[in-house]
């Protein structure tokens, strides 16, 4: 969860607001594996304003760091004085985009809050806040945190083939929703799919008959209006983004930036499959096997 273009009664410490002068808030955090089981995160917190302070230490406020991953549906929140925060997360518990925004928070109710740096729209107005409001914020900008990364080091293996309950001719859809990018395909053609899957000489012919066709589609989809915020989370987009930056190229940047439709993107991305996959054609007939031999 960040704080987006959200409106209060009262001032807030933010560099995302003007409601204060002078002060500073402001947070960075470190992370590293702490054996092999944890995560651990390690929080400096920065904040010069005095009177915000002198609210924690009499504890009319704290500090509260609240931990988000979207995929696992892991929330946490760490709720302390100190301006240096650590905490420890089961590996197993997160993976894929890790959200994260550092706050300070009213611990009871304030009356008569007032603050000499405030702007000098708010120069003789105090106000009454409830136990919970919040003070100050630092949204983080997002983490990506992606476990056993050489599962995902072809473009083909982000992907998984499911069959779709229907017997009935279906067209092929694709879901962005989870870790991996799903191709749903009707129970007949799945049957002929798992038959031949595992077929290394057919991979290729394969590829460019469903993983082609899905990846240009995906390319659209994050070419859209907000895409990339939508799916940049997901598993299949960071190891994505990891496989262009092994090359040299940002995936954002190729995206958003360059006159490549989606399925030149897919193309490259794939390693040119058409090609391939119409070598492998050739291979085949021209040796004359035939599919009982395959």
């Amino acid at each position: 969860m960040n704080i987006t273009k959200r409106l209060y009664t009262y001032p807030v410490l933010s560099e995302e607001r003007d409601d204060y002068v002078d002060s500073v808030f402001d947070a960075e955090v470190q992370y590293r594996m702490n054996g092999v089981n944890n995560l651990q995160f390690d929080f400096d917190i920065e904040m010069d304003n005095k009177q915000l302070q002198s609210m924690i230490l009499t504890g009319d406020a704290e500090y509260v760091i609240h931990i988000e991953c979207a995929n696992t549906s892991f929330r946490t929140a760490i709720h302390d004085i100190s301006n240096h925060v650590s905490k420890e997360i089961p590996i197993g518990r997160i993976n894929g985009r890790i959200e994260i925004i550092v706050l300070i928070v009213t611990k009871k109710e304030v009356s008569h809050f007032v603050n000499s740096n405030w702007d000098d729209d708010y120069r003789g107005v105090s106000f009454e806040l409830s136990k919970g409001s919040i003070l100050a914020y630092k949204n983080i900008p997002a983490i990506d945190i992606v476990k056993n990364y050489e599962e995902f080091n072809s473009a083909s293996s982000i992907f998984k083939v499911y069959k779709r309950l229907t017997s009935e001719p279906k067209p092929m859809e694709v879901d962005l929703s989870t870790a991996q990018i799903g191709i749903g395909v009707g129970l007949q053609e799945y049957e002929i799919y798992s038959r031949f899957c595992d077929k290394e000489k057919l991979q290729p012919i394969l590829n460019s008959m469903m993983i082609f066709p899905a990846l240009v589609y995906v390319f659209e989809e994050l070419k859209q209006e907000n895409g990339i915020d939508n799916y940049s989370g997901r598993n299949w987009y960071v190891s994505l983004s990891k496989a262009y930056e092994k090359r040299g190229v940002d995936l954002e940047d190729e995206l958003l930036n360059s006159d490549k439709t989606s399925v030149q993107l897919a193309q490259e991305a794939m390693e040119l499959p058409l090609n391939a996959a119409l070598r492998k054609f050739a291979d085949l007939f021209e040796n004359g096997e035939e599919e009982e031999d395959i």
